[in-house]
């Protein structure tokens, strides 16, 4: 009868240096590929939400152009039973909130959604409220081969704007929960930007 070969000079042995070693490099890419696939995660989750908190749903969230890439967000929470929410405007930084409004309340009664209309097929929207004595206005415009978006901030009684934050291009968002903005349409009309749109800067 013939024996089969002797086949253990072949068989690997992962007991030696140079297996445990390459073991141990396996071990440790596998980690930092865990780790870096975590942190691109938490990294898209913060871009989509703004400033808005994890149960929060954004309204309307935008990254800023210019070097200290600031956010501005509008934000609701779920709708209750009742189908009321809370809503609130952030502008800052994950790290830094510089401005939230209003600081209680629901918020519903704070704030102000107005259509804007100019010439040709150019329209938009805009989201606006006022605080010590500034008006903050989100807003969106869009036409043939145009569309805009950004915080405008304006002090009462003036015509013109003080500051004119245009956003990032391709950073911004805006809802697209239908129940969700129908409850924005409830919201008074700024009568202001009703009658004479954006104000400028110039």
């Amino acid at each position: 009868m013939r024996m089969p070969a002797d086949t253990s000079a072949k068989t690997p042995v992962f007991t030696n240096k140079h297996s445990m070693k390459r073991i141990h490099s396996l071990i440790v890419a596998t980690a930092l590929g865990l780790v870096c696939f975590h942190t691109f995660a938490q990294k898209v989750q913060s871009q989509s939400q703004g400033l808005c908190a994890s149960n929060e749903e954004p309204v309307f969230s935008c990254k800023l152009q210019g070097s200290n890439s600031k956010t501005a967000s509008l934000c609701t929470s779920p709708a209750s039973a009742q189908g009321e929410r809370s809503f609130r405007y952030r502008f800052g930084r994950p790290s830094k909130i510089e401005l939230e409004y209003p600081a209680a309340g629901h918020g519903g009664d704070a704030f102000s959604r107005t259509l804007l209309h100019f010439a040709g097929s150019t329209g938009g929207y805009a989201f606006s409220f006022t605080n010590e004595n500034y008006k903050y206005i989100l807003y969106w415009i869009a036409g043939t081969g145009f569309e805009r978006s950004g915080l405008l901030v304006q002090r009462e009684g003036q015509i013109r704007a003080d500051r004119d934050l245009h956003c990032k291009p391709s950073a911004s968002m805006a809802t697209k929960n239908h129940d969700l903005w129908e409850a924005t349409s409830n919201w008074r009309v700024d009568a202001d930007l009703d009658a004479h749109n954006l104000p400028s800067t110039d």
